[in-house]
């Protein structure tokens, strides 16, 4: 039950919902787990199971190390870690269910937290195995080169650990190339965290950074570490033991001062020097292939890990980013003191520079209104290319709806605002200059009189039945299961 102290104790509560698979071997050298994944999400979408594919081939040796993918689709999942006990296959009840489960945490504005505990290094299943200096050798596991025109094989869902002497621990998701066996890429982006850390590391003078990332750790712990939901100085961890109502189990590191999850599959120890070299090309969570880049790099001086681990691997691009969810849940309450009507607001996973917003429309311009709000939010607004503004009778997780109501209540004109420049998100395909992009708002509400709209804006049959014949769904609901019965 949740909360799942370990990515296996997770996998196997999904394997007892029937949403995980064991596969005998793939080979990647022919991009095979790649093409697997991709055909996966085309035939199930967020029905598709997590899978463990048992063996792998890469670079033309077969590795009896486990590969790990696809554990968190469908907001199904994000409900389960949260100890949901009611999981059902009902997206858009499942997305609800979880937002109001985020909401809980929030206490005074703030998130609860429980701070980590530390633990002996005989309870720590990620020290069963400690490998030091040459023999903390990368090129033993089997890390993924998911594209044909990725730079190399990556790292592609480890939480970096650092400390700095005022702002305390900081624990973020940034991609690591293998670049040999004992060093990778380090690619923290200059609006992270963790960037911060290693900026403000050289200006007190040092030359490198002391690091610890952790693949394979507890969703919730996995949930902070890939989102913004800390703030700077806070600690991902302490935040993580909040939403479970427990705290995070520690170790400290062979090589540093730096402690770790107990539970993870692998820790890989290092330092990062403040010398930059290039790194890349890599397929990006925008399903694009991203530039090649000059970034820092990852020295590595220890590997501890789980006996027989398993290696979790990210495909960016396929599947979507459900583990975000807190991450929208709090900008949705830092706008909602701004808008208090603003009822909700969605991204959908596979859509990063998308978000769906929905209010309760009152007055003329309110919905062009809410989307500058939103735009203007930088937290929300960077990584956003459009906001679809939607009355408060649409589900934004119900895309046909959404799409109904923009077919049917939006006038391109005037119910559109476009930003001609505005700062962005570098890794867009489209844009031709780095972090500017031109922007839209639609506003798909009912445009009332005021704002060019009809004097009387009929509704749609499915919010006629909704609102006076709610007792038929009811008694469906109730029904459900007669209908299908032989």
């Amino acid at each position: 039950m949740a909360p799942y102290d370990s990515l296996r104790d997770y996998a196997e509560a999904l394997e007892k919902r029937g949403k995980f698979i064991r596969i005998k071997e793939m080979d990647q050298d022919k991009y095979e787990a790649t093409a697997f994944y991709y055909k996966l999400m085309d035939r199930y979408k967020t029905n598709a199971p997590g899978f463990l594919i048992e063996r792998m081939k890469i670079n033309g040796k077969w590795y009896e190390t486990p590969v790990v993918g696809n554990i968190f689709c469908g907001f199904d999942t994000v409900a389960q870690c949260f100890g949901v006990e009611n999981i059902s296959d009902n997206q858009a009840q499942m997305y609800n269910t979880s937002v109001e489960k985020v909401m809980s945490y929030l206490v005074n504005g703030k998130w609860k937290t429980i701070e980590p505990v530390v633990v002996d290094k005989k309870d720590a299943p990620c020290k069963q195995v400690i490998l030091r200096g040459a023999d903390a050798d990368l090129s033993q596991f089997p890390w993924v080169k998911n594209n044909p025109d990725d730079g190399g094989q990556y790292i592609s869902a480890g939480s970096f650990i650092m400390e700095d002497p005022e702002l305390g621990r900081n624990v973020g998701t940034y991609r690591m190339q293998v670049k040999g066996p004992h060093k990778t890429g380090s690619y923290f982006t200059n609006q992270s965290h963790g960037y911060r850390f290693i900026t403000r590391a050289g200006d007190r003078g040092e030359d490198k950074v002391d690091v610890a990332v952790a693949v394979g750790i507890d969703p919730i712990s996995w949930m902070m570490s890939s989102t913004r939901l800390a703030d700077l100085g806070e600690d991902e961890f302490a935040v993580a033991g909040g939403f479970r109502g427990k705290p995070v189990e520690l170790v400290k590191c062979e090589t540093s001062d730096l402690y770790v999850p107990a539970h993870a599959e692998f820790v890989i120890e290092g330092e990062v020097p403040m010398d930059i070299e290039q790194e890349g090309p890599y397929g990006e969570m925008l399903g694009y292939i991203g530039k090649q880049t000059n970034t820092l790099y990852m020295n590595v001086k220890a590997i501890t890990h789980r006996e027989k681990p398993w290696v979790y691997n990210n495909w960016p691009g396929i599947g979507g980013g459900y583990m975000t969810l807190p991450w929208d849940v709090g900008n949705l309450i830092r706008l909602k003191r701004m808008m208090p009507n603003l009822l909700k607001l969605y991204t959908p996973p596979e859509t990063a520079s998308l978000s769906i917003v929905c209010i309760d429309k009152k007055f003329p311009g309110e919905g062009i209104e809410a989307g500058m709000m939103v735009l203007g939010y930088r937290l929300v607004g960077f990584s956003k290319k459009m906001v679809i503004v939607v009355d408060k009778d649409v589900e934004p997780t119900d895309l046909a709806r959404v799409f109904h109501a923009m077919g049917t209540r939006w006038q391109p004109v005037p119910a559109s605002l476009l930003v001609h420049h505005s700062f962005h998100i570098p890794i867009d395909p489209s844009i031709k200059e780095d972090f500017l992009s031109s922007k839209i708002v639609i506003d798909a509400t009912r445009q009332l009189p005021g704002e060019g709209g009809p004097d009387v804006f009929p509704a749609d049959n499915r919010t006629v039945m909704e609102e006076k014949a709610k007792e038929a769904f009811d008694l469906v609901e109730k029904n459900w299961g007669k209908y299908f019965q032989k």
